[in-house]
């Protein structure tokens, strides 16, 4: 799909902005997140509708995870969720297996020169969902997008995104350096 250099560095797109500290600080120790530079949705949805989307920042223990997911409403309601950006740690036992998975069942996606992303559609998985993914693994990580079915092709984009950002940290002075984009 691209090589890496042809996008340009420019932080994680503007809805994640208010709250990357937020996002910084809710790092379990040793993790890396990454964020698209642009978040994609399908018409009717716009920039505006995107900047007024729910950003939710979700830990887990077992395994450690940080989940960063969009929502349309205020409650956590399933009916209300746009998509989710995860990591996990790649080591751990419960998300190699999620991965295998992945590599097993689904279409390879280029998403740089030299990192592999695995598509899964939801409708391939057991039970069927209407969420597909597609997950891989890169900075020791392992990273997870997911969106409904028919955000596919937006869900890509943003993997692609994704892979060629800067990664977050707790400390990245070249994220903090990131030109930021004008309010409209």
């Amino acid at each position: 799909m691209t090589d890496g250099s042809t996008i340009a560095l420019a932080g994680p797109a503007r809805v994640f902005t208010p709250h990357l500290d937020r996002i910084r600080q809710n790092l379990p120790p040793n993790f890396v997140m990454r964020l698209p530079s642009q978040v994609l949705l399908s018409e009717p949805a716009d920039e505006e509708f995107i900047q007024k989307l729910s950003v939710r920042i979700a830990t887990s223990d077992s395994p450690p995870r940080l989940t960063v997911g969009l929502y349309s409403c205020e409650d956590d309601s399933q009916f209300c969720r746009i998509g989710t950006f995860s990591a996990v740690l790649a080591k751990t036992p419960q998300a190699q297996q999620e991965y295998q998975q992945h590599v097993a069942a689904a279409a390879p996606i280029q998403l740089t020169k030299t990192i592999r992303g695995y598509l899964l559609m939801g409708t391939a998985k057991y039970p069927a969902s209407a969420f597909s993914s597609i997950m891989w693994q890169q900075d020791d990580m392992l990273y997870t997008v997911s969106f409904a079915n028919p955000e596919r092709q937006n869900m890509l984009y943003m993997a692609v995104y994704m892979a060629n950002e800067v990664p977050i940290i707790l400390n990245n002075a070249a994220l903090e350096r990131a030109p930021m984009r004008p309010s409209p």
